[in-house]
């Protein structure tokens, strides 16, 4: 009787046990999954956390270095255009310049091709087309050709998806050439009528420093002002440039 009592007891208890087996063996893969706690020590933990907020650290000054350096070639190129504006004058008025005894035949020619590329093109031409043909002139420093041909893209294109460009580099050109008026012009024109293009910031900026150019300090720190308030390049530019001048 007894026997047949442990029998009955044991025969009860085999499911429990086999699930109890079920459940320890499964309990490796659970940790190797993820689902178990982490067996690193707790200072473990922190040392790593501590590397990753070194690396963010690491990016967050190379960005700034990556936004000075911007900064700096967008100077240089400004600088090179003004010297070749100076150097265009010049040669324009007869003086021959003195750069390290160089003869006039080493210097770089004036470009004085018309914008007949642009003008020439036929009525079917695609807006893009004409825009590269201008955009190419003002990459030859060929300003005045750049100029007509800017000017001749508007006449076809007057609302076209680069006419907010197309404005913005006749304000430039005319800025450079130191014709302040005329860029104010343009600048203006391009924030009253495109005002969500992707040029008005730099616009912006650009006409700060003509009015700051023209002698109307007020209205340049009151633009400048707002522009640096911002979150493009152009903000960062402002911001530079009111310190700089205010």
């Amino acid at each position: 009787m007894l026997k047949n009592l442990l029998a009955v007891v044991v025969i009860a208890a085999a499911p429990v046990l086999q699930a109890q087996v079920r459940v320890v063996e499964s309990s490796p893969q659970s940790i190797r999954s993820g689902v178990a706690q982490s067996g690193l020590p707790a200072s473990a933990e922190t040392d790593v956390y501590s590397q990753i907020r070194a690396l963010q650290d690491e990016v967050t000054l190379l960005r700034g270095l990556l936004e000075e350096q911007t900064y700096e070639l967008k100077q240089l190129k400004q600088l090179q255009l003004d010297n070749y504006m100076d150097l265009d004058r010049r040669l324009s008025g007869g003086v021959r310049p003195v750069i390290d005894d160089a003869s006039v035949d080493d210097l770089p020619p004036v470009v004085t091709t018309a914008a007949s590329s642009v003008s020439n093109l036929p009525d079917s031409a695609s807006e893009s087309d004409v825009y590269k043909a201008a955009y190419d002139l003002l990459n030859q420093k060929d300003f005045d050709g750049a100029v007509a041909a800017f000017n001749e893209h508007l006449n076809r294109f007057p609302r076209g998806d680069f006419a907010s460009n197309s404005h913005y580099w006749l304000g430039k050109v005319a800025m450079l050439k130191k014709d302040y008026p005329q860029a104010k012009s343009w600048f203006t024109e391009l924030i009253a009528n495109f005002p969500s293009a992707a040029k008005v910031p730099d616009a912006q900026l650009d006409l700060g420093k003509v009015y700051f150019l023209m002698g109307e300090k007020a209205k340049a720190k009151s633009l400048l002002s707002e522009v640096a308030a911002g979150s493009t390049d152009a903000a960062r530019l402002a911001q530079k440039f009111l310190s700089d001048n205010f």
